[in-house]
């Protein structure tokens, strides 16, 4: 038998003058990744370098900036610091924190997890609440991000790594730096969801590692806010069906057994807590007030008016505008119409086009064997599919159309980017002196717009960000709570408060760095902290908080314990005895 005929030195260094890449399409077949000495390898360290620094370099210096600004949590984030510092103590919550939905329902709901309060409770414990809480999201953000490159590399090569960082830096753009270590549910999950998407892009491809970290990115962002909830299960179950296809059409034998294991040690771990409460807490558990409350016949987006929403942020925005993640949708007519985007017809021949586009890439990356870029485009357009989906059949809230609902939409539009960036740089394959030069300018896109995004930029989206301006003025009024101490537990009573103000969460956070008690006897606020600070009538001082002229006028037999002019006017907090 003659001996094969050895390939042509001009045609392999053709082949292989890319930046770390090969011929193969898949970047388990590059054989010059495979060879630790080859510049080809160390052009692919660099390459991947440079896109993981892009990714996080950001992240990191936001958070260092805002720290030694004197950065403190204001609003819900200061509730949610409470509720990290609560884990393993005996205040641990075995839920999330309650959710606005609950107003449209007819049951106190909170979102079912607490996997978020376990995750960013080490660097709060350590660090303190402020330092804790920025630095736990931002190891949070870090990983998520530095996650997605790395998958996405294994996936398809350079090509999808290069995308997948484009695509995490401008979804960190979009949100600017402010938000990079934002605790605030809707914010805290981009870079996490953008994650779970091209890990299951992996699964999709029949690579059961993925499968383990498909159900833990996908637990911890179902818990923290459950508005994923469709998306999660539907592109989870369907990522499972296609890497059973693909293993399946795999001629070596497939090792299933240790990924499926540590699967399930992973959902055993990530459940056990809401289940916990389910069969152990008090009345009804918080699994099935959800299960009822998605049968309730409550007003939902509708068809249209989701496929509009999609299309207006997918595809016009642009998404990775500061503008589109701050205002992509008006605010919403008394009668939760929507005006301002794009028109019904107009949103269902866009959305046509894009899923035509995503089926004609995802033949071609076929054709072409690249399995892992078929997977990717593939499961972009399962998500956009399931994000009309999903809005469609979503609630809509007391204040209409709100973008904290819908998220979500920002990382698969990113995915759905990168997905067009890797298919465009694997044409270029085929014009070796072209693919090179496109490659590298693509990472200098990436490592652009993360340069872009250095300086401070406090985004215009709703949220504890809109109140920055108060930061000082509720440090100032917190710092006077030390005239509790000792006088504890105190009964808070939230009647005065309204929506949105920034102080309250400042003062619960004061009070439990202080080591004061404080308790509710309120539904609302013992759904949000926990069954362990409700009033049992032990409490010996009432505390309410007061804005406006009347913060000004102390009432006969009471006593205000703080009191500042804040930007809005003055603010105070006073406190009297429980007879």
């Amino acid at each position: 038998m003659a001996a094969p005929r050895a390939r042509p030195a001009r045609e392999t260094e053709a082949v292989t003058a890319v930046v770390g890449d090969a011929a193969a399409p898949d970047a388990a077949e590059d054989v010059g990744e495979r060879r630790a000495g080859s510049a080809d390898a160390r052009r692919a360290r660099r390459v991947l370098a440079a896109v993981l620094v892009a990714v996080n370099l950001p992240i990191v210096v936001a958070t260092v900036r805002a720290l030694a600004r004197g950065w403190q949590p204001m609003g819900d984030n200061g509730v949610l610091v409470v509720r990290a510092g609560d884990v393993g103590t005996a205040h641990n919550p075995l839920l999330g924190s309650w959710t606005s939905a609950s107003l449209v329902l007819d049951t106190h709901v909170n979102n079912p997890g607490p996997l978020y309060f376990d995750v960013v409770a080490p660097a709060v414990k350590l660090l303190g609440q402020s330092v804790g809480l920025a630095v736990g999201v931002m190891l949070v953000n870090v990983a998520a991000s530095s996650l997605a490159v790395v998958v996405a590399r294994r996936l398809g090569g350079t090509e999808t790594m290069v995308a997948v960082g484009i695509a995490a830096a401008g979804l960190q753009w979009a949100m600017g730096s402010e938000l990079l270590f934002d605790v605030w549910q809707p914010n805290a999950l981009v870079l996490p969801f953008f994650a779970f998407l091209v890990v299951i892009s992996a699964l999709a491809n029949g690579d059961l590692v993925m499968a383990p970290w498909a159900v833990g990115l996908g637990s911890l962002v179902v818990q923290t806010h459950m508005s994923h909830t469709v998306l999660v299960a539907v592109l989870t179950a369907a990522s499972a069906a296609l890497c059973v296809w693909s293993c399946r059409r795999q001629h070596d034998a497939v090792r299933w057994r240790r990924p499926l294991l540590w699967t399930a040690v992973v959902a055993a771990v990530a459940w056990i807590q809401p289940l916990v409460e389910q069969f152990t807490g008090p009345g009804q558990g918080n699994l099935s007030r959800i299960a009822s409350a998605a049968g309730q016949d409550t007003a939902t987006f509708g068809w249209s008016t989701a496929t509009r929403i999609v299309t207006e942020v997918v595809a016009l925005s642009p998404w990775f505008g500061r503008d589109s993640y701050a205002s992509a949708i008006p605010p919403s007519g008394p009668d939760h119409s929507i005006s301002g985007i794009v028109s019904p017809a107009v949103a269902g021949v866009i959305m046509i086009g894009l899923l035509v586009g995503v089926a004609a890439a995802t033949r071609w990356a076929l054709r072409s064997e690249r399995r892992g870029l078929a997977a990717m485009t593939t499961m972009a357009g399962l998500a956009l599919v399931t994000a009309v989906v999903g809005l469609a059949t979503s609630p809509v809230s007391l204040f209409g159309a709100s973008l904290h609902q819908m998220r979500w939409l920002w990382p698969i539009a990113g995915l759905l980017t990168a997905a067009a960036v890797a298919v465009l740089l694997s044409l270029l394959r085929a014009r070796p002196r072209a693919h090179r030069p496109a490659v590298i300018a693509a990472v200098g896109v990436a490592v652009l717009v993360a340069a872009a995004n250095i300086p401070t930029h406090v985004s215009g989206s709703t949220g504890p960000i809109d109140r920055l301006d108060e930061l000082e003025a509720g440090r100032e009024l917190v710092g006077q709570l030390g005239a509790l101490e000792g006088r504890g537990p105190v009964l808070y009573d939230p009647s005065t408060l309204y929506f949105g103000e920034p102080y309250s969460g400042m003062t619960f956070a004061e009070l439990e760095d202080r080591g004061i008690s404080f308790v509710f006897a309120d539904e609302v606020s013992v759904r949000q902290f926990g069954e362990g600070r409700r009033d049992d009538g032990t409490a010996t001082l009432r505390l309410w908080q007061v804005q406006g002229s009347a913060a000004r006028d102390v009432p006969p037999g009471v006593e205000r314990v703080a009191f500042v002019d804040g930007p809005e006017g003055p603010v105070a907090l006073f406190v009297e005895p429980i007879d």
